[in-house]
């Protein structure tokens, strides 16, 4: 086991081929707002179990170091999975730091990286983004006045009827409801398109 840094595999939701980066809840969250802090459920995790939370701290010491992005990059470059979750649980906490995801994307072209992020709201936020790390922006925010609405998008509704025109509601939700069982980033990969508009049903 890698004593510096964590990466899980996927969760109920998310397929085992994907591998997750997770940070501390809200403390990393600049852009979370009152609503999202109150019902936020990687920080439920962390309460629930402190080995999650122990790993998300030391997730995040090593992220300020000055080693991380070249060993992220070594270590990712020798793994099989190709597609890789950022923040399940916490956001860039500040552009440096999501420069240097944007550097490991750009050095690991045959990997997809995604993101959903409140922190679209710092200073020339979408300058020189690798087209394989896709970025989705999470609208319920500190700063809406930010989000770009040409580029994609998620919130979150609490009845179909709340869905707008050109947005989606979440397959694998949708599959539940009826019974059934897909996959996020296995039988599903619509997240990963571009300027894609998706809802989530509050649940």
């Amino acid at each position: 086991m890698n004593k510096k840094f964590h990466f899980s595999k996927g969760n109920r939701k998310l397929s085992k081929d994907v591998l997750i980066w997770n940070l501390p809840a809200i403390k990393t969250c600049p852009g979370s707002s009152t609503e999202c802090r109150k019902y936020c459920y990687a920080l439920k995790a962390e309460r629930l179990y402190p080995s999650a939370r122990n790993s998300r701290l030391r997730n995040l010491r090593f992220s300020k170091s000055e080693s991380f992005v070249e060993e992220i990059v070594k270590f990712l470059r020798k793994r099989k999975e190709t597609i890789i979750r950022l923040h399940e649980s916490g956001d860039f906490y500040c552009k440096s730091y999501f420069n240097k995801w944007c550097e490991i994307a750009r050095q690991l072209p045959e990997k997809t990286f995604y993101a959903y992020t409140k922190s679209y709201f710092f200073d020339n936020f979408w300058d020189n983004i690798p087209d394989n790390l896709k970025i989705i922006q999470s609208v319920e925010s500190r700063f809406p006045e930010k989000v770009n609405w040409n580029k994609s998008t998620a919130r979150v509704i609490r009845t179909k009827e709340e869905r707008k025109p050109n947005e989606f509601i979440c397959p694998e939700q949708m599959a539940k409801k009826h019974g059934k069982r897909i996959q996020c980033m296995k039988e599903c990969k619509m997240c990963l398109r571009e300027n894609i508009h998706v809802c989530f049903l509050l649940h």
